[in-house]
């Protein structure tokens, strides 16, 4: 018979290496049946196969000591024949895992000398592969010949997961789940082997993040079901999540420095949720408590708090927790019914001890051998504490990090510096001496770009502020990212992950590797919508901004809508003759339909409360080109000056009195009349100034620019004016570079010269999406009387003209009247500012804006709006008196109450930006804080008291007028004359209601 003895523990058992040991065993082993079946000699073996076999479940019954003596007692004699020989390494039981990976992981080899040491590692290899739940050796003899084996190894595989679900969670969802156990590398997926120690990890992680959402008291509980003919099984987390724990009551004890709330407030991640008000907080929402959280707060805030003003020695104690059960109402609304849960109440101990204030700093190497590379009065000079500040940690930290920025930009990027802290308790200071740690001086030797698919090195490289053989420069290479950024050509770069360092500090250099990723260089886009100033509208945009891979920008645009019609072609070579002058050239042609009565009706869905006479209609058809360059001010700088020229033709088509008389009667042109609506040639050069570290010109967050124009109009065509603009944009991160506010300003102002003022077309009017949201467009503008000359009839009954039936017959009477047309001329200055904080929900996909607009737009030079020459000598020929009488003057007259009156609005905004449409959409919703809603008054009509004067109704004249002279007396008196008195007391009237609150959906940015 075959004999099996189980000696070896997968595990491993320590060897006995005494004789008197090994001895005792013997003694004690020489009466059972399997020492004296391992005892057997050769001759007695002639009749069985004896067979060694080790068990991954059992080995451990039995000690090491029995399988030395085995070895011991096999030991070969003299007259025995040469060891055995492994003839067959066998595999029994795999299924999934081949048998040559499992003869890679032992030691033995077939044609080797058996040894069962070597069986003993074999045996342990494959139990620590983790691949078996159970593992058997077995030693046969080999039908081959004498002394030859086969080993066998018995292997049960352990089960693969094929499925993993999670019942009963309710505050995490699955993909939380996977990404914490991808964070924690607990290393458990679907077709994994099923392994305990895993499972048992993963149950640990997963009750970590439940505690973390405030279920302190779910159970996890692992169960598996096998699947039926298959060494597979489902393996099933069952999750009793328990009751929410909240953050309850938080108090404090020993504080007397700060005020619980301050405290309070101090603790970002337990703090409730709340509308902070000047001495105190009104709570809405609790937090969900979380121990780790918790230990954060009292270290990073309350602890953080007191050192940063100057209680260095500040004790905050373990806090003490009380649970305790929690009734309410969900959501805090009767109706939804009762809620059951808990929460826990927080007592925060404090020793606050003294307050430390800042004694002298030391400047020191931490290599007493080498003196420092940059002098000591410099880097004081860095420090932000003087002797006798108070003490603070946070900018003791800030000092660590701009001496970090200070030997960066000489090349020490291994720079480190530790604070040495004196404390004099007597003094109550703080001497501090800080120890330099410089490490190595790098030069770059090397700069490489990686993914640039598109884009050629020479653009990359062109925008860096390093070159191989210089000091590395951290600040440098910082500004070269941002610039990198600021092209737009490639996905946002992050200067501490994009960039690969590789240091060789034998030769003291770098070389760098920046990882692109290429945006698309081509989009096709297109756009629709509704807009203030082009109505509903469609377009196609084409443009690459990476044209060849070389920098340039190629653009074509057209867009068509029933407000607005406009067609561009543009090109921008950057570098132009490979130096950085930016330049390139738009051709453009446009017609926009000024129709301020359809566009508000079209925008708040309603007719418009004003007459339509009263407001601008007409059309503006453009056609030009323009030539720009710009070139830095240093090279590689954010400052740039450049230069334009524009060359525009426009033709005005007016289509109401309003637009008529501003364009024909205001004088803007030397020529007066209908000719002046046609033929605007505006030649225009314009010198510009700009500097911009804006990071990204889609998505900004964080950066500012400048911009100042000054453009002169009259080198060349019929339109003379000087137009001054200033712009500027700042926005900075906020809450944990999470959310971004921005800030927006522009002013401009308009005037003429030479005798000539600019169209009225080219001033300025505001409202709208670009400037003051919650306004119709090009509402926002002063409003001015034009005095018109008018013909007003009266129709009377002649009683003693009668007909062939001998009855009265009607008849007509006509009289000279100066009236005034209400017209919006626009201003020749204005200025705005908008304020934005916004918080990315989907990334830069889907944003909400918080804003405020404000602004105001007016007539700074009150005698550039006058009459044509012309126009005023028609009508002092007519109304010759006028001037005398009521002041008639070439000067327009403006509404009072609407010059330089600030508007503002504030309002929530919805902007989603679609990669393939490249356009934001948004909504808005403003609430209009500042705006006009009055009636305006024009001027009283004047007629001539030549026409109508009559002493014996009391007028003060001496002659009869041609009225009183010429009618039946019973006519004048009773028919024509309370007519014309009823014309003069109701002079022309506007009801300008400006909206209170605007809802509107548009395709475009503020800023």
């Amino acid at each position: 018979m075959a004999a099996q003895i189980r000696v070896c523990s997968p595990f491993g058992v320590l060897r006995v290496r005494f004789i008197w040991i090994a001895g005792l065993v013997l003694f004690f082993a020489s009466g059972s049946p399997a020492f004296a079946l391992e005892n057997l000699t050769p001759d007695d073996s002639s009749h069985s196969q004896p067979s060694t076999a080790l068990d991954s479940a059992n080995a451990a019954k039995v000690s090491s000591s029995a399988l030395e003596e085995q070895s011991a007692a096999q030991q070969p004699r003299t007259d025995q024949p040469p060891p055995a020989i492994v003839d067959r390494i066998l595999f029994v039981g795999n299924r999934r895992i081949r048998s040559d990976t499992l003869k890679a992981r032992i030691f033995s080899r077939e044609g080797d000398p058996y040894n069962e040491e070597t069986l003993r590692r074999d045996f342990q290899a494959l139990w620590n592969t983790q691949f078996f739940e159970d593992v058997k050796l077995r030693v046969e003899d080999s039908p081959d010949g004498p002394n030859h084996k086969n080993i066998v190894f018995d292997v049960k595989e352990r089960p693969v997961i094929r499925r993993i679900r999670y019942e009963g969670t309710h505050s995490v969802s699955e993909s939380d789940i996977l990404d914490r156990f991808k964070e924690r590398k607990v290393g458990l997926t679907v077709e994994s082997q099923f392994d305990p120690t895993r499972i048992k990890k993963a149950e640990v992680v997963l009750k970590d993040l439940l505690g973390e959402h405030g279920r302190q008291f779910a159970k996890v509980t692992p169960q598996y079901e096998r699947i039926a003919s298959s060494n597979a099984v489902i393996l099933v987390f069952k999750v009793e999540e328990g009751p929410k724990v909240k953050v309850g009551r938080i108090k404090f004890t020993g504080n007397h420095a700060f005020s619980d709330r301050k405290l309070i407030r101090a603790m970002r991640h337990d703090r409730p949720y709340s509308i902070p008000l000047y001495f105190w907080d009104i709570a809405v929402l609790t937090k969900t408590y979380d121990r780790e959280k918790l230990n954060e707060d009292l270290e990073v805030g309350v602890r953080g708090l007191y050192q940063d003003n100057g209680y260095f020695k500040v004790v905050v104690g373990d806090p003490v927790l009380e649970n305790f059960d929690t009734h309410g109402y969900r959501l805090g609304v009767p109706l939804t019914g009762r809620s059951h849960g808990k929460a826990v109440n927080i007592t925060i101990p404090i020793e606050e001890n003294e307050r430390y204030k800042m004694g002298t700093l030391k400047i020191v190497s931490a290599d007493p051998d080498k003196a420092l590379s940059l002098k000591v009065d410099a880097l004081k000079s860095i420090f932000p504490l003087h002797e006798g500040d108070v003490f603070s940690a946070a900018k003791i930290r800030k000092s660590i990090e701009d001496y970090g920025k200070a030997y960066g930009q000489y090349g020490f990027i291994d720079f480190t510096a530790e604070p040495g802290f004196d404390i004099d308790d007597a003094a109550k200071r703080i001497d501090i001496t800080m120890r330099f740690n410089e490490e190595k001086q790098y030069y770059v030797r090397r700069i490489d770009f990686s993914g640039n698919t598109t884009t050629r090195d020479k653009v990359i490289r062109r925008e860096l502020l390093l070159d191989e053989g210089q000091l590395f420069n951290k600040r440098a290479w910082e500004i070269s990212i941002l610039r990198l950024n600021q092209l737009n050509y490639f996905e946002r770069i992050e200067e501490d992950k994009a960039v690969e360092i590789k240091r060789n500090t034998k030769e003291g250099t770098v070389d760098l590797n920046l990882k692109l990723k290429e945006k698309g260089k081509q989009s096709i886009g297109l756009q629709g919508g509704v807009s203030g100033l082009a109505g509903s509208f469609i377009g196609l945009t084409y443009q690459t901004n990476n044209f060849l891979g070389l920098g340039e920008t190629l653009t074509f645009s057209a867009q068509f809508g029933d407000l607005s019609r406009s067609f561009l072609f543009g090109f921008t070579e950057p570098y132009l003759f490979d130096r950085p002058i930016s330049s390139g050239f738009t051709i453009f042609s446009s017609r926009y339909k000024f129709d301020q009565a359809r566009q508000a009706a079209l925008l708040t869905g309603q007719a418009v409360s004003i007459n339509p006479q009263f407001i601008q209609n007409y059309n503006q058809d453009s056609t030009g080109f323009t030539l720009f360059a710009s070139y830095p001010v240093r090279k590689l700088s954010f400052t740039r000056i450049g230069l334009q020229y524009g060359l525009t033709r426009t033709n005005i088509t007016a289509f109401n009195d309003a637009s008529k008389l501003l364009f024909t009667q205001v004088q803007f042109r030397s020529i007066a009349g209908p000719s002046a609506l046609n033929g605007i040639v505006s030649s225009t050069i314009t010198p510009t100034v700009t500097y911009n570290t804006v990071n990204n010109p889609v998505n900004p967050t964080g950066g500012k620019s400048y911009f100042y124009s000054l453009g002169f109009s009259g080198l060349g065509g019929n339109v003379k004016s000087i137009t001054n603009v200033v712009d500027w944009k700042y926005y900075h991160p906020v809450n944990k570079r999470r959310n971004v506010i921005g800030f927006h300003a522009s002013g401009a102002f308009i005037t003429g010269y030479g005798g000539g003022e600019p169209p009225p077309y080219s001033r300025f009017y505001m409202g709208g999406e670009s400037d003051i949201r919650g306004f119709d467009i090009r509402s926002i503008t002063p409003v001015t009387f034009i005095p018109v000359a008018s013909s007003q009839q009266f129709t009377y009954t002649c009683g003693t003209c009668l007909n062939g039936f001998g009855q009265p017959t009607q008849r007509t009477v006509s009289v000279p009247v100066l009236g005034y047309t209400i017209t919006f001329p626009g201003g020749d200055t204005q200025g705005y500012g908008n304020v934005e904080y916004r918080i990315p929900i989907i990334g830069n996909t889907f944003q909400t804006v918080l804003f405020f607009d404000g602004g105001t737009n007016g007539i700074l030079r009150k005698n550039a709006l006058q009459l044509d020459q012309t126009g005023f000598d028609n009508l002092n020929t007519q109304f010759p008196s006028a001037t005398k009488d009521i002041g008639l003057s070439r000067q327009l007259g403006i509404a009072p109450g609407t010059n330089f009156r600030l508007r503002g609005s504030t309002g929530i905004e919805f902007v989603v930006q679609l990669p393939i449409i490249q356009a934001p959409f948004r909504v808005y919703y403003a609430y209009n804080v500042h705006r006009l809603h009055s009636q305006l008054l024009a001027p009283q009509d004047f007629i001539e008291s030549s026409e109508i004067c009559d002493p014996s109704l009391g007028d003060k004249c001496t002659a009869l007028g041609r009225l009183p002279a010429t009618l039946p007396p019973d006519v004048w008196r009773f028919q024509v004359r309370p007519t014309i008195e009823q014309l003069l007391r109701n002079p022309g009237s506007l009801n300008y209601f400006e909206p209170a609150r605007t809802f509107r959906f548009t395709v475009s940015r503020t800023f």
